[in-house]
């Protein structure tokens, strides 16, 4: 294949969510453009490896000119991905990929990138601007996380619950939304603490790709909103994020087994017939709620339930 205009595709236009806007979708904007370099034979110039050729010296005496009836000298065509192209090359290859970058870019203006800079300088410009950002960003949200995580394990554990790794691994996984189902067959068998940070990490990809759809970040994967979970509805109380089996309410699986806060809705309310023979069955130190405790439909504080699981 020879650089010359035949050779090169026209400028493209990413997808609307695939131009970058920011910081939100800094990382999709990244894939995208690596790999449509990478198919066009570009790949380096976006890197800097494939450097300009180095210009004639200033003041360097002129070639002497050739005899009339001399032919001229051929120039040898050398392939895009050459690491050695002519100068018209190297120029014409480069000005085309840095159309691309440039044409996808929302606002170049406002992070300084201009017309007149190379594919290396551009690359350059954006990787300064948003991957300090970007590193910023994912301390934050696990800073955040962790937090959270810390006051719900210690609520957990001030109403009597033992929350033990298998425990927490096992009731996270079964209460993720259906996009998350392959995390079943890829990540049950490792710990809660290797599972949080492998979905920390993925979480950090997912959003960046859907927050120019959306207008908002989520700050980690282990935050699962309401909306996520429609499709988990208890079939006894109409209560999301658990499953009849797990109910505390009356007519439930775990009918009379919720902790002492837990308030049952309008009209299940359980007997006091049912609370005492509750109680009466009790009469072995009950650890049982501990493992039947579901942290999906936990409503303490300001969580509202949405940190699983617990």
């Amino acid at each position: 294949m020879s650089s010359n205009a035949n050779a090169l595709s026209n400028l493209l236009v990413f997808p609307e969510d695939h131009q970058l806007v920011g910081l939100s979708n800094w990382a999709i904007f990244q894939d995208h453009l690596q790999s449509i370099a990478h198919s066009m034979g570009l790949s380096g110039y976006l890197d800097g490896t494939i450097t300009a050729p180095a210009s004639p010296a200033v003041g360097a005496p002129p070639a002497p000119a050739a005899a009339p009836s001399a032919a001229p000298p051929a120039l040898t065509v050398t392939p895009i991905n050459s690491w050695t192209p002519l100068a018209e090359e190297w120029e014409l290859c480069d000005g085309q990929l840095a159309g691309i970058i440039y044409q996808n870019i929302k606002d170049p203006r406002s992070i300084r990138v201009t017309q007149d800079m190379t594919v290396h300088q551009m690359r350059t410009r954006l990787t300064n601007e948003y991957d300090t950002m970007s590193a910023a960003a994912q301390a934050l949200a696990k800073e955040y996380y962790f937090k959270q995580l810390e006051a719900l394990h210690k609520a957990a554990s001030d109403v009597g619950c033992t929350v033990q790794d298998e425990d927490l691994r096992s009731h996270f996984l079964t209460s993720l939304p259906l996009d998350h189902l392959w995390i079943l067959q890829t990540h049950d068998a490792c710990s809660y603490s290797d599972l949080k940070c492998a979905l920390l990490e993925y979480d950090m990809m997912v959003e960046s790709a859907n927050s120019s759809a959306t207008s908002s970040v989520t700050s980690n994967a282990l935050v699962v909103s309401g909306k996520t979970n429609n499709s988990v509805v208890c079939n006894n109380c109409r209560h999301m994020v658990h499953v009849k089996a797990k109910c505390w309410a009356c007519g439930g699986g775990s009918e009379g087994k919720g902790p002492c806060w837990y308030t049952a809705p309008k009209c299940m309310e359980l007997t006091t017939t049912i609370s005492a023979v509750t109680v009466e069955s009790t009469s072995v130190p009950a650890i049982a709620a501990a493992t039947i405790y579901d942290f999906g439909d936990y409503d303490f504080g300001d969580w509202d339930g949405k940190l699983l699981p617990f």
